[in-house]
């Protein structure tokens, strides 16, 4: 989301770390007139000199040179970027957690079984995803394929730029409960939750296993690729979106991915993830271009499970 912050005008000083900094922000630094500054010796941009790597120590000494160097840049900035300040406002509940919904739940995870078992929730999706112009425009795809998720009873956890994505589609708000089936509505009017839970970044999937076992535990020891669960990433982009598109594999999760993963040049690779895998691990690699046909089909899993599981 760097981009439509960084547009608005009103940034002085960009500090770049290894994580969040992409081969265009210079002309993005051109254009809007704030200094690109990178803060890791990992990251390097044609052109630009500017330079404080970071060290642990002196930390607050860094912060502090960033700081002057942000306001020695305030008048160039002001003088040449007319700033956006009137931008529109969307209300987001977020900082979910595996204990949060436990505390929500009265400390104990048996009022969320129930309302699975008896079918007012199908099953959980697992929404971990990037955003990108890749296909269909920024965060049209993600949009789409969550709406018709939770319209369906499938409660969304979701985490990473993906997540942000659905903030500022106003799915993490109570009000999103309109959007959901009947079933999901219900559970977020008497939890007072959105039908979206904001769960937090890329790098917190881990939480999203600790959860999952503990259901599985709850469930009698239910081998995880039983539960009515699924992983959707369906703007995927990064290379961190790969690694958890194996975690979830690994776990024997269905996993969607959209567009197609760089992994077409390893043939082994490409018939382990689409063939082997339910064989090695339970885990199912879908990747599907259309949101309709890729929720049909995340629906079908889950209801496969249910039948399974006899609930």
């Amino acid at each position: 989301m760097q981009e439509a912050v960084l547009a608005s005008g009103c940034v002085d000083l960009f500090a770049c770390d290894m994580n969040c900094s992409m081969p265009v922000d210079p002309f993005y630094a051109d254009k809007y007139h704030f200094k690109l500054v990178p803060v890791s010796d990992l990251v390097a941009f044609e052109g630009v000199t500017d330079r404080i790597n970071y060290i642990p120590q002196k930390a607050e000494t860094q912060a502090a040179q960033l700081l002057e160097m942000a306001i020695g840049n305030f008048k160039e900035r002001k003088s040449k970027v007319e700033p956006v300040t009137q931008l529109p406002l969307k209300e987001a509940v977020v900082g979910f957690s595996s204990e949060s919904i436990l505390d929500a739940l009265g400390g104990s995870l048996n009022p969320l079984l129930d309302v699975i078992q008896k079918g007012s929730i199908r099953g959980v999706a697992g929404f971990v995803s990037c955003t990108t112009l890749r296909d269909s425009g920024q965060d049209v795809h993600s949009i789409a394929v969550a709406k018709e998720l939770i319209k369906r009873d499938i409660l969304v956890l979701s985490m990473g730029c993906g997540n942000a994505a659905l903030q500022v589609g106003g799915l993490c708000s109570p009000e999103a409960k309109e959007l959901a089936g009947s079933g999901l509505r219900g559970v977020c009017e008497s939890l007072g939750i959105p039908p979206v839970l904001s769960y937090g970044t890329c790098t917190d999937t881990g939480r999203l296993a600790d959860l999952l076992a503990t259901i599985s535990n709850a469930l009698g020891d239910t081998p995880i690729p039983d539960l009515p669960v699924v992983a959707a990433a369906p703007e995927y982009m990064e290379q961190k979106a790969t690694i958890d598109a194996v975690f979830a594999l690994a776990l024997g999760l269905y996993t969607y991915v959209n567009p197609v993963p760089t992994v077409t040049g390893a043939p082994n690779l490409v018939k382990l993830l689409t063939q082997d895998c339910p064989d090695v691990t339970g885990g199912i690699l879908h990747i599907e271009t259309d949101p309709m046909s890729a929720v049909e089909s995340m629906l079908s899993h889950i209801e496969s499970k249910r039948k399974k599981l006899g609930i």
